[in-house]
C-alpha cells in the first residue's frame, strides 16, 4: 500500500494530481463512469468486509499517521465524490 501514490511523498501531492489529470484528461465520460462505477465497488467492499474494530480500531498500516482504515475509508469515498460533483457541475456550467 502507498500513501499518498507510489512513488510521491505527501508534500508532492500537488504534483501528483496534475500528472494524474494529465494521464486522465483525455478519458471519455463512460470510462470515468466505469472507474467509478468500479471504484466505488472496491470501496464498499474493503468496508464490508472489515468489522468497526479492524476500520476504527487503530492507525492504518503503512500511512505514517494515526488515521484509522475507516478515516481513510472515509475520505476516500464522499469527500472525493463532493470534489467531482462540484467539477462535472463548472465544466457543465461552462458548455451550455
Amino acid at each position: 500500500m502507498y500513501f499518498p501514490a507510489k512513488g510521491y511523498k505527501w508534500s508532492q501531492l500537488k504534483e501528483y494530481n496534475r500528472e494524474l489529470r494529465a494521464r486522465q484528461a483525455k478519458l471519455s465520460w463512460t470510462d470515468a463512469r466505469r472507474r467509478l462505477r468500479t471504484n466505488h465497488t472496491k470501496l464498499m467492499k474493503f468496508i464490508e468486509g472489515h468489522s468497526d474494530r479492524e476500520l476504527y480500531g487503530g492507525p492504518m498500516q503503512g500511512a505514517n499517521n494515526a488515521w484509522t482504515p475507516g478515516r481513510w475509508a472515509e475520505a476516500a469515498g464522499p469527500s472525493h465524490y463532493r470534489s467531482a460533483a462540484k467539477f462535472i457541475r463548472k465544466c457543465l456550467r461552462e458548455a451550455s
